[in-house]
């Protein structure tokens, strides 16, 4: 009959105080975290009341979840991934700001076989601004490297303005070969200053788009106003 070891008091006693500690330490980490879950939502609810009493104050209009047709146009392309967006008026212009996101979602498989997941949410604010005519699909953006290297190699591409310094920098997507003469010499300029953002129209609906949260009304105009002016080139020709 094989004898049974038993610990003796003290260490039985050692082995019983570290697994509770271990428990109390686990109970103490997932209460923490729980805690931090409920302080950002209450943060983000906060934060959106706070937008919903600004638009209220001043006549404009805030949503939460609207049925916004820019999607397609935007990082992601995730057509749920506005989280609410605000609709006035500014410099006469009917304008809409919104805050979008899309999350991306990484797997990986390790050495031992085990696969893991990753996830990164990014976060934009998108700004509108109405025309008073429809245009052709068209949009300028920064060149990146690959795009630089290609106009090195091959010259310049089907949508080149002729603005040698403009063309290096910037990239016009035309629907139509012809259409990037709506882009005129003011707002090249504007461009090459760089008073103005990258930016898409599409019909009537001009967008642009940049990293971040809406945190501070104080910053709307800085967000619409350099669209304005796109807004005002296109449709003067200049």
């Amino acid at each position: 009959m094989r004898a049974v070891t038993t610990l003796p008091p003290v260490e039985r006693m050692a082995s019983v105080f570290w697994l509770g500690g271990c428990a109390a330490v686990a109970v103490l980490l997932v209460a923490g975290l729980v805690a931090l879950v409920v302080a950002a939502h209450r943060r983000e609810r906060e934060r959106r009341e706070h937008w919903r009493q600004w638009a209220a104050r001043y006549g404009w209009t805030f949503v939460e979840r609207p049925e916004i047709t820019w999607t397609d146009r935007v990082p992601g392309r995730s057509r749920r991934g506005v989280r609410f967006a605000l609709t006035g008026t500014m410099h006469g212009r009917p304008v809409c700001v919104a805050e979008y996101a899309y999350t991306e979602t990484h797997s990986s498989t390790g050495a031992d076989g085990n696969q893991t997941t990753s996830s990164q949410t990014h976060t934009y604010v998108v700004c509108s601004v109405w025309l008073r005519r429809a245009f052709p699909a068209l949009a300028v953006g920064p060149r990146h490297a690959f795009s630089k290297l290609g106009r090195a190699l091959f010259g310049s591409d089907t949508y080149a303005t002729g603005h040698e310094e403009f063309d290096r920098q910037w990239r016009v997507a035309a629907a139509a070969p012809g259409q990037q003469a709506l882009v005129g010499p003011t707002l090249i300029a504007a461009h090459l200053a760089g008073a103005v953002p990258s930016w898409s129209v599409r019909e009537a609906e001009l967008i642009t788009y940049r990293r971040g949260r809406l945190e501070d009304p104080a910053l709307l105009p800085s967000l619409v106003t350099p669209l304005v002016t796109v807004a005002d080139l296109l449709e003067q020709g200049r």
